[in-house]
């Protein structure tokens, strides 16, 4: 499809207007979080965690006791010192998401046992809702002469509101529950690229992997038709392939079944609960880290994407 160069020329100033952006509330974002108030109130938290430890055990149904303290605490303080100007209306958004003056800015707030999942700490764990970015489809390949294009994850969050970008960062704060104990560890803060970031500077590859994966399930499948239930056992047209390329053959290739959302896709089969149903999307996924630690303002100017505190127990 040809673009004008016209469009071509607005979009480019647009993506470094975003490059801005994005450098700017990073600065803004890790001064609050870095602050010393707020490492105060976050100390706080975990005193009040550590003194109730064994009532909580007993009482909160979740093993994770700093979540929601952490999502109070990143609201007052966000609604208190970023200039709010309105609540962003969309659910289809991060856990936070408010408009200032120039940007709908979205923060999604992370916590992390370091004794049962350290290896997360590497990656931002992400679903669709928080993202603005398409990324190339993943395991696309030939089976028997049929093109299969691969697995999508399409963004909900919408890349502009009122004219405003929709820029994404999410906070981190990690943690060591041994089951008897609770102490913090450290804290990070990390910008996700704006879908036009991730095009220009990142040819849309930003994505390392998926986390999980999103398949139909009965109720939607019943409104698009009996043909997309799940199935209790292989069908004879299905073509068995290695979706990663393993060399395993985990998944089937229907040959006469349209995926039901994509038109260029056939659907593929995976065993799901002990019945076949039909694979849609990614359904979270990953970016390292390191992916995004160094960035670039519209000057070209190094800035860093990923900040981290050591040192909060």
């Amino acid at each position: 499809m040809h673009i004008s160069a016209a469009k071509l020329l607005k979009e480019s100033k647009m993506c470094n207007q975003i490059k801005n952006f994005e450098k700017k509330y990073m600065s803004k974002i890790w001064a609050i979080i870095n602050s010393e108030l707020f490492i105060s109130d976050l100390r706080k938290i975990e005193s009040y965690i550590q003194s109730n430890y064994n009532f909580l055990n007993d009482n909160w149904d979740e093993k994770n006791k700093l979540k929601v303290g952490v999502e109070r605490l990143i609201r007052y303080y966000f609604y208190s010192n970023l200039g709010v100007v309105g609540v962003y209306p969309s659910p289809l958004s991060s856990d936070m998401a408010v408009e200032l003056k120039d940007v709908i800015l979205n923060i999604d707030a992370k916590t992390i046992d370091m004794v049962g999942n350290p290896g997360d700490d590497n990656a931002i764990h992400f679903g669709k809702n928080q993202i603005t970015f398409d990324n190339v489809p993943f395991f696309s390949q030939v089976i028997q002469g049929i093109s299969f294009p691969g697995v999508t994850f399409p963004p909900r969050l919408a890349s502009f509101h009122n004219e405003k970008p929709c820029l994404t960062f999410f906070i981190t704060i990690n943690y060591f529950d041994d089951s008897t104990s609770f102490r913090l560890s450290h804290l990070s803060l990390c910008c996700v690229p704006h879908a036009l970031i991730v095009k220009h500077e990142f040819e849309n590859k930003i994505i390392s992997n998926f986390k999980t994966y999103e398949y139909l399930g009965k109720v939607k499948a019943e409104s698009l038709g009996t043909q997309f239930l799940p199935k209790p056992r292989i069908d004879a047209s299905w073509i068995p392939f290695s979706l990663k390329q393993t060399g395993v053959n985990d998944s089937f290739l229907d040959r006469n079944l349209n995926h039901p959302i994509l038109g260029n896709s056939k659907c593929v089969w995976k065993i799901i609960a002990s019945k076949y149903a039909v694979l849609i999307y990614g359904g979270s996924a990953r970016i390292d880290k390191g992916s995004i630690r160094e960035r670039k303002d519209s000057e070209g100017n190094t800035w860093i994407g990923v900040q981290k505190k050591e040192g909060l127990g």
